[in-house]
């Protein structure tokens, strides 16, 4: 009876640490969401793509490989990215020579989006990636600019 009470606790409490961060990654993101969308209005950017949710899968220079949730934009002149933890990307449109959709990114595959990653190639050979939702319309968007 005393281990199943203590294996009882156990779940009970990883259960309330689990929703704390849970509900700080909702509140981080919504938070995000207005700010970033703040900044684009505040600067005149013509928005293609509202603020959203993304992933960052990493990069092959620059802005390093630690994966991180965040908050992901296109305008017409930039694309924005925001991790919940703070590292920033942006990219001027003139520095994106090229967006795909690949099944694979960095040796992995997303199984989260149905194996599909949003890359973005720029000007100094670099390539970042992103899980998204509609990976195509966003390459559409990009190329379209």
């Amino acid at each position: 009876m005393k281990i199943t009470s203590l294996i009882a606790g156990i779940l009970l409490l990883q259960l309330l640490v689990w929703l704390f961060v849970l509900r700080w990654i909702k509140k981080k993101n919504v938070s995000l969401i207005k700010k970033m969308s703040s900044q684009c209005r505040t600067a005149n950017h013509r928005v293609v793509i509202e603020p959203t949710s993304a992933l960052f899968r990493g990069s092959d220079a620059k802005f390093g490989n630690i994966k991180g949730n965040g908050i992901i934009c296109l305008t017409e002149d930039s694309l924005f990215f925001e991790k919940l933890t703070g590292q920033k990307i942006k990219l001027k449109r003139a520095e994106i020579t090229n967006a795909a959709v690949e099944e694979w990114f960095k040796g992995k595959p997303s199984f989260a989006t149905g194996g599909k990653h949003l890359v973005i190639k720029t000007t100094d050979g670099n390539r970042i990636g992103f899980l998204v939702r509609d990976t195509d319309m966003w390459v559409n968007k990009i190329k379209s600019l």
